[in-house]
C-alpha cells in the first residue's frame, strides 16, 4: 500500500489529467441517457442534437467544461491565485459530480441516467482521491 501512496504522489498530474480525460469520454461517447428503456443517447448528442431538454442541455454543457478545465489548469499551469490554485482540481471534481448530480434531476421523465454517466461521476470522485491524497493518507503514513 505504501509503495502505490508513493506512485501515486509521484504522478499526481499525469494521473489527475489522465482521469479528467476520461470523464470527458465517460460522459462524451458512452450512453450518458436512457430514453424509456428503450434508446441510449451519449453526451454529445444531448449537447447538439438535445431539443426540448432545456436546462439538462446547459448542464451538459457545464458537465464537459469541468473536466476540461482541470487539462487545462494542470497542462497549462493557469495564473490562480491563493488557495484556489491549490484546490482548483479538487474543485472541478466535486463540480463534475455535483453538476452530474443536478443533471440527473433535471432530466424530464422517462429519462435517467445511464452507465456513461455513473461511470463519470465514480471518475470524479476517484479524482477527488487523487487530489486530496495527502490529506487522505496523512495519519496512514504518520504511524
Amino acid at each position: 500500500m505504501d509503495e502505490l501512496i508513493k506512485t501515486v504522489r509521484q504522478n499526481k498530474t499525469p494521473i489527475v489529467i489522465a482521469l479528467a480525460i476520461l470523464m470527458f469520454v465517460a460522459f462524451g461517447f458512452c450512453p450518458a441517457i436512457d430514453v424509456a428503456g428503450k434508446a441510449k443517447i451519449n453526451g454529445l448528442k444531448v449537447l447538439f442534437e438535445g431539443s426540448g431538454l432545456g436546462f439538462s442541455r446547459f448542464l451538459s454543457v457545464l458537465i464537459f467544461l469541468a473536466p476540461m478545465f482541470v487539462v487545462l489548469n494542470n497542462s497549462v499551469n493557469l495564473k490562480l491565485t491563493g488557495k484556489l490554485s491549490e484546490h482548483f482540481c479538487t474543485l472541478c471534481f466535486i463540480a463534475g459530480v455535483v453538476l452530474c448530480l443536478l443533471f440527473a434531476i433535471a432530466l424530464p421523465s422517462g429519462i435517467s441516467l445511464s452507465w456513461g454517466s455513473w461511470l463519470y461521476m465514480l471518475i470524479s470522485l476517484l479524482g477527488i482521491g487523487v487530489c486530496r491524497i495527502d490529506i487522505f493518507t496523512k495519519n496512514y503514513l504518520n504511524e
